[in-house]
């Protein structure tokens, strides 16, 4: 049995490698690589590697018309959002607020040293709760 989600550490529930794009790079890369990959959200990279967001398909998807043209003319920092961050130690309910208040389906998991460790995503809380 799991501990309470308000006590329950990002630590102890699954959640994903960060698969990342750097916000210089245009939706259409971005869309061309969740496809590929299989993904519903990519954490965001700025110019010195740090995390800097997070971009979910509904975002790009809201971006009509859904063409090639159109996508590449944009940038991934154009629309990415900004939800801030959790670390292993951050509680779930924490993370769960979080991605409710910002309204985003995935928040990036960093170390002390403020490194991307993956991202935490909808589907990883709901999977950690269908168990416990």
């Amino acid at each position: 049995m799991h501990a309470h989600p308000r006590s329950t550490l990002v630590a102890e529930v699954a959640y994903g490698p960060a698969v990342t794009v750097e916000a210089t790079q245009s939706l259409w890369d971005a869309w061309q690589l969740m496809f590929v990959a299989g993904l519903r959200s990519l954490a965001v990279i700025g110019k010195t590697g740090a995390c800097v967001g997070v971009i979910g398909d509904r975002t790009i998807l809201a971006e009509l018309p859904l063409t090639e043209e159109h996508l590449s003319g944009r940038s991934v920092g154009d629309v990415m959002s900004t939800p801030g961050v959790v670390t292993p130690a951050s509680t779930t309910h924490d993370a769960a607020e979080l991605m409710s208040r910002q309204a985003v389906g995935a928040i990036p998991v960093v170390g002390e040293d403020g490194r991307l460790m993956g991202l935490l995503t909808d589907g990883d809380l709901v999977a950690w709760l269908a168990v416990a």
